[in-house]
């Protein structure tokens, strides 16, 4: 009886599980809430470990991009091994994680929001933003385009704050 239980339950288990994997995709929105999830919680160092564990959440093209960029990379650092490399700073899905001056230290916190969804392309907002009890009130908005491949919405570029755009940077002449 219990090898009954076994061959029933673990497929049950196996479906949910990528039902859910499955569901945290299926919308822009949830897309990119789930890579911010993963983003959050994993290291933001700028090197192939960390652009290949993000590779489910980048479209071809933007993954292509970065992996460029780190052959770029390594060879201004032959040439140049004292300075810092364009992503010195780390992976540029997010600001700088800085405490707020106020009377309790914390972070930005993230909003995702949908702006518009046709067919195989959508574009969502990340607001990064300190509470209001922070002194510092610079609120920070990347407008992210997603794309549709296969069945799952992936990141396909970044419009910062300020117009400059992820695939503009990575495209850049000169490095």
């Amino acid at each position: 009886m219990p090898q009954l239980k076994h061959k029933f339950l673990l497929p049950i288990a196996l479906l949910i599980l990528s039902a859910s994997a499955f569901s945290q995709r299926s919308t822009p929105k949830l897309a990119l809430e789930s890579f911010y999830k993963f983003d959050r919680s994993h290291s933001q160092v700028f090197n192939r470990r960390n652009i290949e564990e993000r590779k489910a959440w980048l479209s071809p093209e933007l993954y292509s991009l970065f992996k460029n960029e780190l052959r770029r990379e390594a060879d201004f650092l032959k040439q140049n091994p004292t300075d810092k490399p364009f992503f010195g700073d780390g992976l540029p899905f997010r600001p700088y994680d800085e405490l707020c001056d106020g009377p309790k230290k914390s972070g930005r916190s993230l909003t995702i929001g949908l702006k518009f969804q046709k067919a195989r392309r959508a574009a969502a907002t990340a607001t990064f933003a300190y509470p209001r009890s922070c002194k510092t009130a610079d609120t920070i908005v990347y407008t992210i385009s997603l794309i549709k491949v296969n069945s799952k919405w992936v990141i396909d570029d970044i419009d910062f704050d300020k117009d400059t755009r992820l695939k503009h940077s990575l495209n850049r002449p000169e490095y």
